[in-house]
């Protein structure tokens, strides 16, 4: 079995199998001054299946276009179908869970659990927004008027903390393995069970962000990292978002990769250009 995967920034992935492709997350038109993908939200157009992590902007904005050009079942918590909905996806590509149910996409068989967004101590943001306004220049106008149109793609609804946020567990037809989490909140119930049931992940995408300092951010995803001891760790979420988060050093995570998790591989991926996309021997 050949599986491949492709970072699209953020917390998008694409991961191809028998000629499947299946989406992670759906934020492609960004907002203003980030790094280009080399394409845009009009040019996705096959999908087999779209994951959608929870319903913040920067996971959901563009998956009502996506959606509809590409007709794909769209998975996700009731609050994320429910943006979904508001953003123009058909209402028959609708499969909600609230955490504990599974799905059979063809070959890939589909867990989903209830995970919990990452949280923030006050008065980060504007830190961060204050490191923007001291190294670089201001939005212009334009700038300011398309970033703000994009991030009114999205829910802000507290209950996306703990009710609003899944991560998935993909069982590909030779059992090769994958667990996918859009954001690194604490290790819950259903996290563990998806471990217990698990064991050992062939592939664990872990967001890493939005802690500036290192140290702190190693201590938010390694939880979830080390409760699946993947043989491939791939992050996510770990790029600029202008004007609010900066890029994330991936060394400390990865030293802590290489010190604690000997037998796990760690990949820093880069934004999608021409070249072939990563391909990961699955047949051990």
């Amino acid at each position: 079995m050949l599986f491949r995967s492709r970072w699209l920034g953020n917390a998008n992935y694409e991961i191809a199998y028998k000629g499947k492709v299946y989406l992670l997350d759906t934020y492609y038109d960004r907002k203003a001054r980030s790094r280009p993908l080399g394409f845009r939200a009009a040019d996705v157009k096959r999908a087999d299946v779209i994951f959608v992590g929870h319903a913040h902007f920067d996971h959901i904005s563009d998956i009502g276009p996506v959606s509809r050009q590409t007709r794909a079942p769209v998975v996700g918590s009731p609050i994320t179908i429910d943006t979904a909905l508001k953003l123009g996806m058909p209402n028959d590509q609708a499969r909600p869970a609230s955490g504990g149910e599974s799905f059979r996409f063809g070959e890939l068989f589909v867990d989903t659990t209830l995970a919990r967004h990452s949280t923030i101590q006050p008065g980060l943001i504007e830190a961060y927004a204050n490191v923007y306004k001291v190294e670089v220049r201001p939005d212009t106008p334009e700038e300011a008027a398309e970033t703000k149109a994009v991030m009114s793609r999205g829910s802000n609804s507290p209950d996306i903390v703990d009710k609003g946020t899944l991560a998935f567990g993909f069982t590909f037809a030779n059992g090769f393995k994958t667990v996918v989490f859009s954001s690194a909140g604490p290790v819950t119930p259903g996290a563990k069970a998806l471990a217990d049931k698990f064991g050992r992940a062939d592939v664990a995408i872990v967001s890493y962000q939005p802690h500036a300092v290192a140290e702190r951010q190693v201590e938010e995803s390694w939880p979830l990292i080390e409760a699946f001891n993947p043989r491939l760790f791939l992050p996510a979420h770990h790029d600029a978002s202008f004007g609010t988060w900066l890029d994330l050093g991936l060394e400390p995570l990865f030293e802590r990769l290489r010190d604690k998790l000997p037998e796990t591989s760690y990949l820093a991926p880069l934004y999608r250009s021409d070249r072939k996309s990563t391909r990961l021997n699955s047949s051990h």
